[in-house]
């Protein structure tokens, strides 16, 4: 049932009506079950709820009688956190000693239960009387204590609680920085907990400070958002409270009108919540605002209202006309004060029991003003008297047992038959007897002579429980005089009278714990033996964990390897450490690394089709196998065949060493459901490991899977990048080659045409020489053919034979990386040469501005490289889909020791997603049409690692590319 009152709770925020019907059902049922702690549980939380909606008045009979059934049945938890609530109710209602009663006693009962978090929230609400009473700096201290004992909890609920009214106390005393960081911390702790109401409230005070500070505003946005947040989440009183401030800002704003309107919303929200103090706040400005209105009829009738509820405030809590004195008598504390310090006196715990009780009777009759205190205690049949405290005795606590001085004194004892209607009166005290004149108590004969010697005329009585049942009764007298006992009196002796449960119920408590002793001695070393296992346990989870981020970390198996024997080592007793790899088909299993006291071993492998190996059980059945006694063990999983098998004797390479395990751990190594092979770890001495060390071995046989996995993927990722940028490189200089034999082609058929020409005009001379018929005419248009022809052959050949000088040094640069001086411009001009064919089959241009002066030491053939990605790149990507596309290649030298290089196109630009990733490996939007995401890579690595430069690339969709070099002049 618990579970289910917490998931009622989870919903109660969405759907506050439907989880108090909820709770409402689940507590008739648990009373119906006759599961009172469980009824009360859900009480408690239904009366939040209603709370927060301002109807929690209407449970106050319900809480009422639940306090009184929990307080019957000994259920301490469930009452305190019933007096919380009766506490809250008061408080709302302006009745602030009922509530300062309710939460003292919370407190209190808190210490015996330890719940913490109640003792705080009612902590809080004490400091929230001292604010409503105007003593602020009281109410921080409270709000204080409260956000120490936070430190430990992570309760967002409570944390913006303390915070909003610890910032009520910094607000009320001038201290606006520390007000609004309070506040915004509220805010933050509601949010972070979904606290809807209190996100509402701090917006509110936010609010509230703004106006003190003229940000009418700020503060009328402010205001009007907690009024937005506090009707999404129906929390009435704060509607009340915004409402009036929201009535303030108007009257500054001389809205009349609307000031009235609001303030009448603001008094229907406070009657609603039974809020008194709201109220009359409400009524004395709509008193106001109808004056000046001219409305005198309205505005009298909201006086007498205001009138009527401050009595009301006043008669219930009947203020002393005195307290502004007391608080500047230093010499006498409140009683109140005194009682708070009682309360939360420690030492009490370090006390005995008469000295304790002893300590609470002199404090009691300081706090009551009275003469004498004492408790009765039942002893079987009769009562005793367990303490007994006198106004003057206590100048002479000697006094305190004389029975000449008082009549009697501790350890008197009461016989029925002596008093028998004082018995009676006893028997059924369930409520305070406050008797202002001894006469007419029941039994007044029969204490009149018990208390003669005193001389005591008025006697207030209240019982003492303890776990739901009557022990007995104190008694406070007053002597000399009649005492009217009022309601404080009655919810002080009250009070003291739990506290004196309290004590009896440690003293009880200490002497169980004496009984128990003997007991918790026996098992003492029992737990520190288990603690010391835990211990243990802890301290190797740690370590496990320390090896398999060390184990992961590797890329190598032979480390991964070593790595792990170094652990294993220490940890366990384990002389001989194997990891055998799963090769399913090669039907065996590989064991390429071996570790003898700390020697490497030579490899070895087993055949999977033998049933009598260790190795081979464990592949086959995916388990791990645990023997501390190779020959009691064994039948469990080999035959006796496999005990000549236990150790491979080839993977010895000197034959006198000898190892006989006996003792054996083997663990598969698995991840992702995939078998990989298995780790085996050997002792040659018999129970050497422990079942934890099988555990320990099977999370590093994880770590070890994971590690060989991540091994075997990078060997793989790096053959493939290796095998593309292989293809990458052969596939640049292919396109050189087909580049130079197309830039050749032409001058070659230039000179095959012209010898052509050349060979007709010659055989044509010959004839006409040999004939005869040779004229001057022909002979001057032959010799004109000869020379216009020699003049063609020379400079095609010429420009081929530049061709084939460009083709060779760049060829023999991009194959090699020779550093070398050599002329920028000419150097680029060569590259360029070598895809002219190319760029002009596409119909762009390349233009150079490079200074022709520029001379630098460097490695020609990475920078050919580069300068050829560069425009395939633009051809490829750039300008896919344009024609007429310009690149420009330019240079200069920025200092004497380094030049900048720039190289642009007017294409189509980069994506701003992908231009952070024009760099990463195999990244590339042509994936399949031309592009192998590795060209840009391989360009970083070349001028960053080989050229010792930077690369840095600038692009706009649409408007084009510029990739920037710096590059030093002389490579160091």
């Amino acid at each position: 049932m618990n579970d289910l009152i917490q998931r009622i709770e989870e919903c109660s925020r969405r759907h506050p009506q439907l989880a108090i019907s909820l709770f409402l059902k689940l507590e008739q049922r648990a009373y119906q079950e006759k599961r009172l702690s469980q009824a009360l549980n859900a009480l408690v939380r239904r009366f939040f709820i209603c709370e927060r909606l301002g109807s929690g008045d209407t449970l106050n009979d319900a809480l009422y009688s639940g306090l009184q059934s929990a307080e019957h049945q000994g259920l301490t938890y469930q009452a305190g956190r019933i007096m919380l609530c009766l506490g809250r109710i008061r408080y709302t209602q302006g009745i602030y000693k009922e509530a300062i009663y309710f939460w003292t006693r919370c407190i209190d009962l808190c210490k015996i239960t330890h719940d913490t978090e109640v003792a705080i929230e009612a902590r809080i609400g004490l400091g929230q009387i001292y604010d409503a009473m105007g003593d602020w700096e009281t109410g921080a201290s409270f709000h204080r204590q409260a956000g120490s004992q936070l430190e430990t909890f992570d309760r967002p609920y409570l944390k913006s609680k303390q915070a909003i009214n610890l910032g009520v106390n910094c607000m009320q005393l001038g201290q606006i920085e520390q007000a609004t960081e309070l506040f915004h911390q509220a805010l933050a702790h509601a949010e972070c907990g979904n606290i809807a109401e209190y996100v509402a409230e701090a917006h509110w005070y936010l609010g509230v400070l703004a106006q003190r500070q003229g940000q009418t505003q700020v503060a009328y946005d402010e205001v009007q958002l907690s009024i937005q947040l506090a009707q999404a989440c129906k929390y009435q009183w704060l509607l009340s409270a915004a409402f009036n401030t929201l009535g303030e800002i108007f009257i500054e704003r001389q809205q009349t009108a609307q000031a009235i309107e609001i303030y009448l919303q603001a008094l229907q929200y406070a009657e609603q919540t039974g809020s008194r103090k709201q109220s009359a706040q409400c009524c004395q400005a709509l008193s106001a605002l109808y004056e000046a209105n001219g409305e005198p009829a309205w505005a009298l009738k909201y006086a007498r209202l205001h009138h009527q509820i401050t009595t009301e405030i006043a008669e219930v809590n009947v203020i002393d006309q005195f307290s502004a004195l007391r608080e500047y008598d230093l010499s006498k504390k409140p009683p109140v004060e005194l009682l708070l310090d009682l309360s939360s006196n420690s030492q009490l715990e370090n006390k005995s029991l008469s000295e304790a009780l002893n300590y609470v009777g002199s404090e009691a009759i300081n706090i009551l003003e009275i003469d004498t205190v004492c408790l009765w205690l039942k002893d079987g049949q009769k009562l005793r008297c367990e303490m007994l405290a006198n106004s003057s005795a206590n100048e002479h606590p000697e006094e305190l047992t004389k029975q000449t001085s008082l009549g009697f004194g501790v350890g008197k004892i009461l016989e029925p038959q002596e008093f028998l209607k004082y018995f009676q009166v006893v028997q059924n005290l369930h409520t305070p007897i406050a008797i202002h004149d001894l006469r007419i108590h029941p039994a007044a004969a029969e204490l009149s002579a018990l208390y003669q010697p005193l001389a005591l005329c008025s006697l207030l009585e209240i019982s003492v429980r303890l776990h739901g049942n009557q022990i007995g009764v104190i008694s406070f007298g007053k002597a000399g005089q009649r005492k009217n006992w009022s309601r404080e009196d009655l919810l002080f002796g009250s009070h003291i009278a739990n506290l004196i449960q309290q004590i009896l119920s440690l003293d009880e408590h200490r002497k169980a714990q004496s009984r128990l002793e003997n007991r918790v001695a026996e098992r003492t070393q029992e737990l520190q033996e288990r603690t010391e296992l835990l211990r243990t346990a802890h301290q190797n989870i740690f370590i496990l964990s320390e090896i398999g981020r060390e184990i992961t970390s590797q890329l190598d198996r032979e480390g991964i390897i070593r790595t792990l024997y170094q652990h294993v080592h220490k940890l366990m007793p384990a002389e001989f450490l194997s990891v055998g790899v799963y090769k399913a088909e090669q039907g065996l299993i590989d064991f390429p690394c071996n570790i003898l006291h700390g020697k490497d071993l030579l490899p070895y492998h087993r055949d999977l089709q033998d049933p009598d190996l260790l190795s081979v059980w464990c592949i086959q059945h995916k388990k791990a196998i645990y023997i501390n006694d190779v020959h009691e063990d064994y039948l469990h999983y080999i035959g006796i065949d496999g005990l000549d098998k236990l150790f491979a004797e080839e993977s010895l390479d000197n034959k006198d060493i000898h190892f006989a395990p006996l003792s054996l751990i083997y663990v598969p190594l698995i991840v992702k459901d995939r078998l990989l092979g298995l780790l085996s770890m050997q002792s040659s001495q018999r129970n050497a490991f422990e079942r934890m060390h099988v555990d320990m071995l099977t999370t590093l046989a994880a770590y070890t899977a994971v590690a060989f996995d991540n091994a075997d993927t990078y060997q793989q990722l790096s053959s493939a990048q290796q095998l593309l940028m292989s293809k990458e490189k052969l596939a640049a200089l292919g396109a050189l080659v087909a580049g130079i034999a197309h830039e050749i082609n032409t001058p070659l058929g230039n000179c095959l045409l012209t010898a052509t020409t050349l060979k007709e005009s010659s055989n044509k001379f010959i004839r006409l020489y040999t004939e005869n018929q040779l004229k001057r005419s022909d002979f001057n248009h032959f010799t004109s053919v000869l020379h216009e022809a020699n003049e063609m052959l020379m400079r095609n050949l010429l420009n081929a034979s530049d061709l084939v000088s460009s083709f060779k040094q760049v060829s023999v640069d991009q194959t090699s990386q020779q550093r070398r001086s050599f002329n920028l411009l000419k150097t680029s001009q060569e590259i360029v040469r070598t895809m002219q064919s190319r760029i002009n089959k596409q119909n762009h241009q390349l233009l150079i501005d490079i200074p022709e002066q520029i001379e630098i030491d460097s490695y020609p053939g990475p920078y050919g490289q580069v300068i050829t990605n560069f425009i395939n790149n633009a051809l490829l990507h750039g300008f896919e889909g344009r024609d007429a596309g310009i690149m420009q290649l330019s240079a200069k030298l920025t200092d004497r020791k380094h030049i900048k290089i720039c190289f642009s196109d007017n294409g189509n630009g980069i994506r701003p997603e992908h231009l952070r990733r024009v760099f990463d490996p195999f990244f590339t939007t042509k994936l399949g049409h031309g592009g192998s995401g590795l060209g840009l890579n391989i360009v970083h690595n070349i001028v960053t690692d080989l050229l010792r430069g930077t690369i840095k690339v600038d692009s706009k969709l649409g408007e084009g590319t510029k990739i920037t070099l710096q590059l030093p002049v002389c490579v160091d």
